[in-house]
């Protein structure tokens, strides 16, 4: 758990407008020449999904269909890997929602207090065959970008707790606008 709550802290600094240090999750990879075969991790997903909150109750190796949008961070996805941050939209407003509001970055809910954004995101994330998170990012692949609405379909990862959470991806279904 404390593996995973150090993967995290650099994305909650992100959030905050602060740089991550390097090496950390969301510091540039420059060996990202990883070839992953996105093909199959792109797909319609039958049945009912959770939302982000109801997701964070689950325990390490349950299956788990969830719903939310890219958010809650200035950069949702982790730079050079699989991996990016989905809020639930009902307990964090992305700063689109606001006519007129000029935000250059609105999926950073930068309004929202820091233990509201901690409390209702969690990490998605791709594993390659050997159980590592695929060191190719997913920004603009199938229309995954920074406030796409997504169901994700795969399984909370080991070391998950209701206060850090990931959820290895098996499939992914973005919304179309």
């Amino acid at each position: 758990m404390k593996k995973l709550i150090l993967l995290l802290i650099p994305t909650l600094l992100v959030a905050c407008g602060e740089t991550p240090p390097e090496g950390s999750i969301d510091s540039p990879n420059k060996n990202s020449n990883q070839v992953y075969d996105f093909s199959k991790l792109f797909s319609t997903i039958s049945g009912k999904s959770v939302s982000v909150i109801e997701a964070r109750s689950l325990k390490p190796g349950d299956k788990v269909i969830v719903t939310g949008k890219v958010m809650g961070s200035r950069n949702p996805f982790v730079t050079g890997r699989a991996s990016f941050i989905i809020g639930d939209p009902a307990k964090l407003a992305s700063c689109d929602l606001d006519e007129g509001d000029g935000c250059k970055t609105p999926w950073d809910v930068c309004c929202e207090p820091s233990k509201v954004i901690a409390s209702s995101t969690l990490n998605i994330q791709v594993l390659d065959a050997e159980g590592k998170v695929v060191k190719t990012s997913l920004k603009n692949i199938e229309g995954l970008t920074e406030l796409a609405m997504v169901t994700v379909q795969g399984t909370v990862s080991h070391g998950s707790s209701a206060q850090s959470m990931s959820i290895n991806a098996e499939i992914i279904s973005v919304k179309k606008k």
